[in-house]
């Protein structure tokens, strides 16, 4: 019952087409990459609006529900984007109303070999949504709940108030996945699919601050002064 309500909350996201400060049309193509970062806002929203139905992200401390969400939710993020690509189309599209992610400027901004790790891991994710999307939905949902799965070189990552409740939430989904791919794909399977599950994220994890470093170095004063108030705050940029 769980898993089916999950499900449904990803298929049907509270729809964000205006956000205070700054309004962005998903059917307008992005042309700068300031556009591209502010375009993101709106699958952020999105995303964030599922987490907030959940009964045991609800009922987490508030504080503590705004470090997770700042300092995890950039790579939870690019992992969830794997349930939006469309391998036909070889894009990244949250509607079919909206015109697909524009990813002209990745390979630029962070150079040939980073790229291509990006591109091998996400495909990786890919792969496991597309054999059974309740994986990686199950998956973004344990991570965002991580405290540190954000490696990164900032030391002001504050304590959770309540890390108990945070870690019995946590624990809660991480053995309803098990429990999920057991019951759907047997035990053998289910100890594979795991293992890769765990490979791919911490292989993401381990690119995410140099991705995040190469984003926030390239934005002028004028580009910060124009960028979605939750991308500021989720690119920890003050």
């Amino acid at each position: 019952q769980r898993l089916e309500t999950i499900s449904l909350f990803y298929q049907n996201p509270i729809e964000f087409r205006t956000r205070d400060g700054l309004r962005w049309d998903p059917s307008m193509h992005t042309r700068t990459f300031l556009q591209v970062l502010n375009s993101h806002s709106i699958s952020v929203m999105q995303l964030l609006s599922i987490f907030k139905q959940i009964p045991e992200f609800i009922q987490l401390n508030l504080d503590d529900k705004v470090t997770l969400i700042k300092y995890n939710l950039i790579p939870v993020f690019g992992i969830n984007c794997a349930l939006a690509y469309n391998t036909e189309a070889n894009q990244i599209i949250e509607n079919d109303s909206d015109v697909p992610v524009n990813t002209q400027f990745f390979q630029i901004l962070h150079g040939y070999n980073l790229f291509m790790q990006a591109k091998k891991i996400f495909v990786s994710f890919i792969h496991i949504a597309k054999y059974d999307r309740k994986i990686i939905e199950l998956t973004v949902i344990i991570l965002i709940l991580t405290k540190g799965f954000s490696i990164t070189n900032d030391y002001d990552e504050p304590i959770l108030n309540d890390k108990m409740s945070v870690y019995r939430a946590q624990n809660y989904y991480t053995e309803l996945l098990w429990k999920y791919m057991e019951a759907m794909h047997g035990y053998e399977k289910a100890i594979k699919l795991f293992s890769e599950v765990i490979v791919h994220v911490i292989s993401w994890q381990t690119i995410y601050d140099e991705m995040r470093n190469n984003i926030v170095r390239i934005l002028s004063p004028e580009d910060i002064s124009e960028l979605a108030p939750i991308m500021k705050s989720i690119l920890r940029i003050s």
